[in-house]
């Protein structure tokens, strides 16, 4: 019976669906142990394929996490965007770009709460030292962009100062990160539903220093 299993899921990944596979089984294997101690056969003992199948998408343990933290990368942006989305808009609302920033900073630690498998890879060792992972790179990017575009309009409506905002963006992101990172590991002893109230206390001081 578990023979014939395998054999189905095996027919059945053509078009793309092995390399997701993969990296859905990676994600699993790394919420459940150490992302230093899986392996490309652990993996693919996983999804049930012969291991040799896994190189023909990733060549090496590595890209096959770059595409766990290329995910990862890319559902931040869309919770940081969708977190932007549910406010309200428009130039009569008060310290809106403040709100801004809080509200960026509860989805991030969200995310990480909701996502721990992705955020342990996407801010585990850096994967990306040699340039193979492009892709990876600009996935980081834009989420950096978008810290920097808010903090932009901040300054362009006058509700924050004019400074050098690479400084800003790396001290806000480092701020919310060691939060996340700190209550990931359990050094903050945090349940998800105080997220919210407890991030508004973290970053408050500093977005009112803005």
């Amino acid at each position: 019976m578990a023979a014939t299993k395998a054999r189905k899921r095996r027919s059945s990944y053509h078009h793309g669906d092995l390399s997701n596979a993969l990296v859905r089984a990676a994600i699993d294997l790394i919420s459940s142990e150490n992302s230093e101690q899986i392996t490309l056969r652990e993996v693919s003992r996983r999804v049930g394929v012969n291991h040799r199948a896994v190189y023909r998408h990733f060549s090496d343990l590595t890209s096959l996490l770059a595409a766990v933290a290329e995910q990862g990368y890319g559902e931040l942006l869309a919770t940081l965007q969708h977190a932007l989305a549910t406010l309200p808009a428009g130039k009569g609302v008060p310290k809106l770009a403040a709100r801004r920033m809080e509200a960026l900073a509860i989805a991030y630690v969200g995310f990480a709460f909701d996502r721990p498998a992705h955020y342990r890879i996407m801010f585990g060792r850096r994967m990306n030292e040699d340039g193979r992972f492009p892709a990876l790179e600009g996935a980081a990017l834009k989420a950096y962009e978008l810290l920097q575009s808010e903090l932009d309009a901040g300054v362009a409506t006058g509700e924050f100062k004019d400074r050098p905002r690479r400084e800003l963006v790396f001290g806000f992101w480092s701020l919310t990160h060691g939060f996340a990172s700190l209550a990931l590991v359990r050094r903050i002893k945090l349940k998800r539903t105080f997220v919210e109230p407890y991030v508004r206390q973290i970053v408050g001081p500093f977005i009112a220093g803005l």
